[in-house]
This record gives structure tokens, C-alpha cells and sequence, in this order.
């Protein structure tokens, strides 16, 4: 395990927050002319911007591709999406309001979702809980008042500790032959905020890779899936900014501090700076610990690199949580790379990095 401090010369690698994290290709001077490099943004899918780079023969065949990836990600919003219903199609908001009452039947790509959950589950000694819905919904709704609130207070422990009755795992129950979904105890939900980007940009690449792409990168909000590299070069390189660099320059873009090259893997970042709120002159982030049930406070940002872009985004949750001692154990049996960063800049690193 090593340590640094921020003021390093040598290495003052801070990452950013997960939305504000910019990918950056470095690219050959030498170049295949049968390929070009394009670049297509979308704003919709997950509620974030989406990057889709990659190099094809031709911008036709690369807005083939893209329409591939972009497809996919609306589907599988629509799929994995907790706040509405969708004409025609059984969502995860569908299986919510069943809670209790009936099996739902719904699409494979849930099925192998919530399948991933439960592997989550237990691969995080429950620090990842897709059925952790009652829970996550009232901090949801205390966050969202506090917006412009000076009057902005914290949920009662009393009702927390009442919705985290309803977050038992085991009555998420989940089969694979008859195709369903049940959650077994009225006012159970699930909230798959943990998982779904990474799930779903994984199964994104897939479709384009299938379809015959060879060498691409897409950043959904953040998230990393990389696949192949540009021509003349054995990887991508994306840029990592440095927050605290930023603040005392006065500046608020972010300001850059290093760069770290991928090929084959995903790279997924949680952070306390995304969609936190202020009570009292403290903030706090979204990211609740579950056996507190209040928004874990260790780091300020972790980094992790996996192989699988599912479990990058679920280790990156779990890692922000745990103890950096429990973290950096799970980090070298589950064959991730990790950066923890703190509070006061001090930053640890794992793995290959």
C-alpha cells in the first residue's frame, strides 16, 4: 500500500468528480488512412452526457456504430429506469410497484442485471444493495427540498432505520427460467444507481464490438468502457483532472494533472462532490453507507479500473464506503486497480497505478 500527499511534484494525480471527468485520446501522428477518428454526443441516456469515440472507414460507418450504442443505452434506460413507466415494456418501476403483490415478468437485460446484484451483493459484504430503495428514496426527497433551502435538515434516523427493514436482499427474488422479478415484502424497491450505467455501458460496447468495431471508448457520464486503442498506439489515454489544483488557482474548470492509459478494461469513479447537499454548512453526498445510513464520508473520491465495466461501477461504490484497510483487500481479490483520495489530498494507491 502507498501514500501520497498532495503537493507532490512528482505525482499529484487527483481525480475529478465523476461528471467532470474529460477523456482525452492521445492520437498518432502516424495514422491508417483506412480509418478516421469520430466523435458523437448524446445527452439523455442515464441522465448524462454520453461520449461514443471510436475509428471507423468512414463517418457512415461510424454513425452505424454509434446509432448501435446510442440505441442500446435508451433501451436499456428504459429498462433499468425507477422513476417512470413506459408503454409496452415492464421496467424496474413496474417491478417496484408490484412489490408484494406479483411476480413481473421483464426482459433478459433486467434479469442479468439484477443476477449481478446479488453477485454484487455478496462480492461487497453488502456494501452494494440494489434493495436498498426505502432507504435511498428518503434521502433522495430531503436532498431534493434542500435545493435553495437554507432551512435544509437531514432525515430522522428513526424513519431510516424503519426503511432499511425493507432492504433484505433475500426477498429480491429473481428467476432466470421463468423470466421474473419479485420482491416479496410490500414497500420493498430497488435502486440500481450502483450498477446500471456500468452494466449497461458494458452491454452498449458489446453490441459494437459484435457488430465489427474494433477500437472505441465511450464515457458515459464518467464512466469509462475502453475497447482496442488508435491506430500506432497499444492503448487510450484519458486525462484526469485535479480538483484542488483547480480551487487554488480560483478557477472553475477543471485543471489536469495527469493521465493514465486503458485498453480492455473500464475505469469507474464515485464521488462526494456529484449531486451533494448542504445542511448546516456541511455537505453530504449521495452515496449512503448501509450499515449507517448516512451518506459515507472516508473519501472524497475513488477511482477503479476492472476488467468487468459492471463490477468497476459497483467496486467503486463499495470502495467509497469501506474502510481504505477492507477496501484495499477487495480491491486485490476482485483483481481491480483503486485510487483513494481523501479530504485533505492525501491520495492511496492499488494494483497497477
Amino acid at each position: 500500500m502507498r501514500k501520497y500527499v498532495q503537493g507532490n511534484a512528482y505525482k499529484a494525480i487527483i481525480l475529478i468528480s465523476l461528471c467532470l471527468i474529460l477523456v482525452i485520446p492521445l492520437v498518432s501522428t502516424i495514422r491508417t488512412p483506412a480509418y478516421q477518428r469520430f466523435i458523437a454526443h448524446r445527452i439523455g441516456p442515464f441522465d448524462t452526457l454520453i461520449t461514443f469515440m471510436g475509428y471507423a472507414e468512414s463517418e457512415e460507418a461510424f454513425e452505424y456504430y454509434s446509432n448501435i450504442v446510442f440505441g442500446r443505452l435508451e433501451e436499456l434506460h428504459r429498462y433499468y429506469d425507477i422513476f417512470n413507466a413506459y408503454s409496452g415494456i415492464n421496467n424496474l418501476y413496474t417491478v417496484n410497484a408490484n412489490a408484494g403483490v406479483a411476480p413481473v415478468a421483464v426482459s433478459r437485460d433486467i434479469i442479468d442485471l439484477l443476477l449481478a446484484a446479488h453477485s454484487a451483493y455478496e462480492l461487497t459484504d453488502g456494501m452494494v444493495n440494489v434493495a436498498l430503495g426505502p432507504v435511498l428514496r428518503i434521502w433522495h426527497n430531503y436532498r431534493t427540498h434542500s435545493i435553495a433551502n437554507p432551512y435544509a435538515t437531514l432525515p430522522p434516523i428513526e424513519a431510516l432505520m424503519a426503511a432499511a427493514e425493507l432492504t433484505d436482499m433475500r426477498h429480491v427474488v429473481v428467476d432466470r427460467d421463468a423470466g421474473t422479478v419479485f420482491l416479496e415484502i410490500p414497500g420493498m424497491s430497488l435502486d440500481v444507481g450502483s450498477i446500471a450505467k456500468g452494466f449497461a455501458a458494458g452491454l452498449a460496447v458489446e453490441a459494437a464490438a459484435e457488430a465489427g468495431m474494433e477500437n472505441m471508448l465511450l464515457n458515459a457520464g464518467g464512466h469509462i468502457v475502453a475497447v482496442g486503442a488508435p491506430p500506432e498506439r497499444d492503448a487510450w489515454t484519458t486525462g484526469v483532472a485535479n480538483p484542488f489544483q483547480a480551487e487554488q488557482a480560483g478557477v472553475s474548470e477543471p485543471t489536469f494533472g495527469d493521465a493514465i492509459s486503458v485498453s480492455g478494461v473500464s475505469v469507474s469513479t464515485s464521488s462526494n462532490d456529484f449531486r451533494s447537499f448542504t445542511v448546516d454548512g456541511q455537505s453530504f453526498g449521495h452515496i449512503i453507507d448501509p450499515t449507517t445510513l448516512y451518506p459515507a464520508e472516508r473519501f472524497v473520491q475513488v477511482v477503479v479500473v476492472h476488467e468487468e465495466s459492471w463490477l468497476a461501477d459497483v467496486l467503486s461504490t463499495a470502495l467509497f464506503i469501506l474502510p481504505l484497510e477492507k477496501g484495499y483487500v477487495m480491491a486485490r481479490q476482485t483483481g481491480a486497480h483503486g485510487i483513494w483520495i481523501d479530504a485533505e489530498g492525501m491520495y492511496t494507491v492499488s494494483g497497477q497505478f
